[in-house]
């Protein structure tokens, strides 16, 4: 949980663990599509999920939580197979950064920090803590599961949702904020090495681009732990000062 809701990176991977049920393991996933349409509080969740389309390379899904008949989270997956192409961009680079070591840690503190804090270890390298009034729209953040074992593509849509917005560091005092849209890409798929890492320190860097009238839109690249650039993400956040 996370105040009056369940952590978003949560539901995000449960729903793709559906979708991923109801599919097969075949096509890896290239494109994530989250609304969070309202809190999932304590307690059980429905999940559905199904293919909308399965074309030669592409199968589009969607998922859909709700909780006492009143729906949740809504998710269009994209699943795509590698295709052959001369076009080749590389992906953004590892900035500088300090080592996990000259990182700064986050302490989980029951009743303080969100519940869900728990289960991951979290060093803050670029940036200040939540609610600290800063200046800066920008963190560089350490972070890793605290109990490693078998890591998948859910694993990293948790990862991904697993940071406090980038303003919340501009913030003096806990106000409310939350996601309304968030747009996950997977830039490539996820290998043995990076699989083989899940217990490893991976990267999160995350940047607000633009903050006014109450709303809040950053950018995130999660690099793992050899550096190699493997998701973005896009959020579109609710926040209230």
């Amino acid at each position: 949980m996370q105040g009056r809701a369940a952590f978003g990176g949560l539901m995000a991977a449960m729903a793709v663990r559906a979708m991923r049920a109801e599919l097969g393991p075949e096509r890896p996933l290239r494109a994530l599509l989250t609304a969070f349409v309202g809190p999932a509080g304590e307690g059980g969740l429905d999940i559905t999920a199904g293919a909308l389309r399965s074309g030669k390379s592409v199968t589009w899904a969607e998922a859909r939580i709700a909780q006492s008949a009143r729906v949740c989270t809504t998710l269009s997956g994209c699943f795509g197979d590698s295709r052959a192409s001369a076009i080749r961009v590389p992906p953004p680079s590892m900035p500088a950064t300090p080592g996990v070591e000259d990182s700064r840690s986050f302490p989980s503190l029951p009743g303080i920090t969100p519940a869900f804090t728990q289960h991951f270890d979290m060093r803050w390298a670029i940036g200040d803590m939540p609610m600290s009034g800063s200046a800066q729209s920008e963190m560089g953040v350490w972070v890793r599961f605290r109990e490693p074992g078998d890591f998948g593509e859910a694993h990293i849509v948790a990862l991904m949702d697993l940071l406090p917005p980038a303003v919340l560091q501009m913030q003096r005092a806990m106000k409310p904020i939350s996601t309304l849209t968030w747009h996950l890409d997977l830039l490539d798929t996820l290998d043995a090495d990076d699989a083989r890492d899940g217990g490893g320190w991976w990267y999160f860097h995350v940047h607000a681009q633009a903050a006014a009238n109450g709303y809040s839109q950053q950018n995130a690249t999660l690099f793992t732990p050899a550096g190699r650039a493997l998701a973005m993400s896009q959020q579109s956040i609710a926040v209230f000062a």
